[in-house]
């Protein structure tokens, strides 16, 4: 079994409360922010593994990119949740990079047995 340890920031509550309050979002907007983030997770993470970059993929759910394909991935995947936000909520670019520094941690965590298991299953 895969251990996953993905980096989740401390006080990610109080954090995006205040992102709330700071960028004058809504709690829906919120909500609708962390599904779309989660579909782009998990559609472009798909993408890779089926393009062959199956380590890169697993080292971004662990939580630790250490080796250039791992950063690419996680790099790639971070400008695309960005833009994701920016074009289907038409938010800020400041806040749409803010949202995505607090939810990817905590998306990729989740969706980490996700996709290990559909690695498992194309295997």
């Amino acid at each position: 079994m895969i251990h996953m340890s993905a980096y989740i920031p401390k006080n990610t509550d109080a954090k995006l409360r205040s992102l709330l309050h700071w960028g004058k979002i809504r709690q829906e907007q919120l909500t609708e922010a962390f599904l779309i983030t989660k579909d782009t997770v998990l559609g472009f993470l798909k993408r890779q593994i089926e393009h062959g970059n199956w380590r890169g993929v697993l080292e971004v759910l662990k939580g630790k990119p250490m080796t250039k394909a791992g950063r690419f991935v996680l790099d790639e995947l971070r400008s695309k949740v960005v833009r994701k936000l920016i074009m289907q909520m038409g938010l800020r670019p400041v806040i749409a990079t803010t949202l995505v520094i607090l939810l990817l941690p905590i998306i990729l965590a989740k969706v980490a047995g996700e996709v290990v298991g559909w690695i498992r299953n194309r295997s």
